[in-house]
């Protein structure tokens, strides 16, 4: 029962993340039939991670209030309508009007999903249910741009948003049926506030902004760089960018093991060390093979981040905290990581080159390595 639980929790995370995923390996598209510069390209990313924070910091208010169970269903009924809407995109405000509702809905999910697994799995169990969970992301971020480039073959771009529109009442209605429903013990209000004033919590966090600013903030920015500056055909850009990310849904379930075995601290910091450099190296790389390799390895990386962290949260977090805490991280990255680095590639896209802008991130990358040993209890 608890594989089955799980295994619904994990669809529900893969539809959540491809309502945030779907719309990179498209921007090619929905930029020329707009007329858009890559900086407002990069904007609508700004745009989601913006309603995606709020999302994330009320969600320790609404879930006391009304359940984990209800606040995600909540989430996904918001969600639904929203990626629903932009099948009738037609104007570019519309498009960031309609990607804020898309970070409303999305960001409910998580900070109420992991304090229900974490109830549901043994304190053994944590890196691996955490690590197989955190696989659809990885999933998500390998075959969205795959099926995506098929399917704009049979489908009009715009339908592929309807189609994920069902997949999300379907695994709502799952979610409703066989998911349990626990709710925290004490219904406080300041959990935010006593969150804030957590030195741990500032280093994940600004952790977290560099891990998502090299993963799905530069995700939302590749296929640009393969086919504006790389001169790659759309549907060939997105096959190699969807395979790339192979290794990243092996690391998600890799990195799971490595925590049970080696501890969260010297994970972590080989993870990083490793995303920043292949980071680097993929903004150096001239095209072909090599840039290729370096897009695997940076893919790969960047990915396993995520559920480690994760793990780490729920070990130095009581379960009534545990939202709050993962809500704030979580937000912290969003809107600098998630938002902002779209925003600052487009930006020195248009003034200078993607290069100089993905090389840049890959140094801060690395030297944020630094605050992992300033995390205790790991």
């Amino acid at each position: 029962m608890k594989l089955f639980t799980l295994l619904i929790f994990w669809g529900m995370w893969y539809v959540s993340f491809s309502c945030r995923t779907i719309i990179a390996p498209i921007m090619p598209v929905i930029e020329d039939e707009l007329t858009i510069s890559h900086t407002l390209a990069g904007n609508v990313f700004l745009f989601l991670s913006l309603g995606y924070t709020v999302s994330l910091l009320l969600s320790g208010i609404l879930s006391p209030r009304i359940g984990y169970k209800r606040s995600i269903l909540f989430g996904f009924f918001v969600l639904m309508i929203a990626i629903f809407s932009l099948k009738f995109t037609h104007s570019y405000f519309y498009l960031i009007f309609i990607a804020i509702f898309i970070g409303l809905g999305a960001g409910v999910y998580l900070p109420s999903a992991i304090p229900l697994l974490t109830s549901i799995f043994r304190h053994d169990q944590w890196g691996r249910a955490i690590a197989f969970h955190e696989t659809a992301a990885s999933f998500s971020i390998f075959s969205i741009p795959i099926i995506t480039g098929l399917m704009v073959h049979f489908f009009y771009w715009r339908n592929l948003f309807f189609l994920l529109a069902l997949a999300i009442f379907v695994m709502g209605i799952a979610f409703w049926k066989f998911s349990p429903d626990i709710r925290p013990k004490r219904e406080s209000t300041t959990g935010f506030l006593l969150v804030l004033r957590r030195k741990d919590f500032w280093n994940i966090a600004i952790l977290w902004v560099f891990a998502a600013s090299n993963g799905l903030g530069l995700y939302n920015m590749i296929p640009l760089f393969l086919v504006k500056e790389g001169g790659m055909a759309l549907e060939t850009a997105n096959t190699i960018f969807g395979v790339s990310r192979i290794g990243g849904f092996l690391m998600a379930i890799l990195s799971g093991f490595l925590v049970d075995l080696y501890g969260v601290k010297k994970i972590l910091f080989f993870i990083l060390v490793v995303t920043g450099i292949s980071t680097v190296s993929l903004s150096i790389a001239p095209p072909g093979s090599i840039l290729i390799v370096a897009l695997i390895i940076q893919a790969t990386f960047s990915t396993g981040f995520f559920p480690v962290t994760l793990v780490a949260i729920s070990k130095i977090t009581e379960i009534d905290e545990r939202s709050s805490f993962t809500g704030a991280t979580i937000a912290i990255g969003v809107i600098f990581g998630l938002g902002l680095t779209p925003f600052l590639l487009g930006v020195a896209a248009d003034k200078w080159s993607f290069h100089a802008g993905i090389f840049i991130l890959g140094l801060l990358t690395v030297i944020s390595c630094f605050l992992i040993g300033k995390i205790k209890n790991i």
